[in-house]
């Protein structure tokens, strides 16, 4: 006789209906919260002028943004265009009695770029209203974006890509070659091989970057070389459940603090600068000054980058010995249960 299958305790019913808005509640929060708090935290912006003038450019936008902006004064335009493209600096402000020049980088940052050109727009509004007279605004864009993606949809797009790439290579590596030397081989080839691929969509069929090729596809590579490493180490680890923890750092933590969208000055303080010790923001700097500055302002992210490697190399490494010290103890053991 066929028994009917007994229902669900009530009780696990309602664990498991917990445990669901638990969890959507908490990837809600992680991509959502730093969008709904983004605002200006100390962005580093420059004046070009002497110091009292940046320190009154400083308390006009305390007054508005308390701790929004960090302003340094600067001696002459060309000082500014150094920081600007170094990426020390996001914008500089030159203040005259008849004009507010402004110059700034699109391509450091979209959001940052319309944001200091919306204040450089209210100081001539002020500034004509006290003198009588009208007061111009002049934008010099001195690193731009590609014509073809005016607002880096392109390149903010791809950070969820570059954070997933890293996962996939270091979950089918874990779960589907065998032997921690060939496993090392392929966490070795494919992010590789996956940086040139993205690095040729987003160049040659979005037309999101420019740049050299190789520089390029060698960053990206970077980047999901130091997921795959971190989380393929913690795999070697802790099995499955180290896939499941690597994922959980870099999709739930990394991925909404890296500032691609916008700025790591951005998003809630301290976040935005704890996202770039995570591979998607160190990754998504790295990326992008490479792609629009020459590598100036990547060097830290290349060191993180670098720094998770390291790590990931090293708990591989305990993994593959600790593995290995069980398959010969158990090799050991079983001639002896024999004779026995």
């Amino acid at each position: 006789m066929e028994t009917t299958p007994q229902a669900t305790p009530i009780g696990r019913v309602i664990s498991l209906s917990a445990a669901l808005a638990l969890i959507v509640g908490v990837l809600t929060l992680a991509f959502a919260w730093p969008s709904a708090g983004m605002g200006p935290n100390e962005v580093p912006i420059a004046v070009i002028g002497p110091d009292e003038a940046a320190g009154q450019v400083q308390a006009q936008l305390d007054e508005a943004e308390p701790d929004g902006f960090d302003v340094t004064a600067v001696a002459d335009p060309a000082s500014a265009e150094a920081l600007i493209k170094d990426r020390e600096v996001y914008a500089a402000f030159a203040i005259t009695p008849t004009s507010v020049d402004l110059y700034t980088a699109s391509a450091a940052s979209p959001t940052v770029a319309r944001l200091v050109t919306g204040i450089a727009d209210q100081m001539a509004v002020h500034m004509g209203q006290a003198a009588g007279q009208p007061v111009e605004v002049n934008v010099e864009d001195l690193v731009s974006l590609p014509a073809d993606d005016p607002n880096g949809a392109g390149l903010a797009a791809s950070a969820f890509p570059m954070a997933m790439g890293g996962i996939v290579i270091a979950a089918l590596i874990a779960l589907n070659v065998r032997g921690s030397g060939r496993q090392a081989a392929a966490a070795v080839l494919a992010p590789l091989a996956v940086g040139a691929g993205v690095a040729a969509i987003l160049m040659y069929v979005l037309e999101s970057i420019d740049g050299d090729y190789a520089a390029i596809a060698g960053a990206l590579a970077l980047t999901m070389a130091a997921t795959a490493w971190g989380i393929l180490g913690l795999a070697k680890l802790l099995g499955r459940v180290g896939i499941a923890l690597g994922a959980v750092i870099v999709m739930l933590v990394g991925n909404p603090l890296s500032g691609m969208t916008g700025a790591p000055e951005l998003l809630p303080a301290p976040w935005g600068g704890f996202g770039q010790f995570l591979s998607p923001g160190a990754g998504g700097t790295l990326v992008r000054s490479t792609a629009y500055f020459d590598g100036n302002g990547g060097e830290a992210a290349i060191w993180v980058l670098a720094g998770w490697i390291v790590v990931g190399v090293l708990l591989f490494t305990m993994g593959a010995v600790r593995a290995k010290v069980k398959s010969v103890s158990d090799e050991t053991r079983e001639p002896a249960a024999a004779a026995v």
